[in-house]
């Protein structure tokens, strides 16, 4: 499974993704909420880790897990 830079934050409501900045891993998890304009996400709390809100503005860059469409078997 790669990962792939998602420049529309509005596409990654509801999904599971990973958040970096500076080209470092921050957190992964879950699209709670999105701004219109693309400038804030939120992350769900999961676990030991809290709700986040993540700026544009700040740096950070949202990556989706892309899987590569299955070959069918004829």
């Amino acid at each position: 499974m790669d990962i792939q830079l998602q420049p529309n934050w509005q596409r990654t409501l509801g999904q599971l993704v990973e958040i970096w900045r500076d080209g470092k891993f921050v957190r992964e998890g879950t699209v709670e909420a999105v701004m219109p304009d693309n400038s804030f996400l939120w992350i769900s709390a999961d676990g030991n880790s809290s709700r986040q809100m993540i700026s544009r503005h700040d740096g950070y860059q949202v990556f989706t897990h892309f899987l590569p469409p299955r070959s069918k078997d004829h």
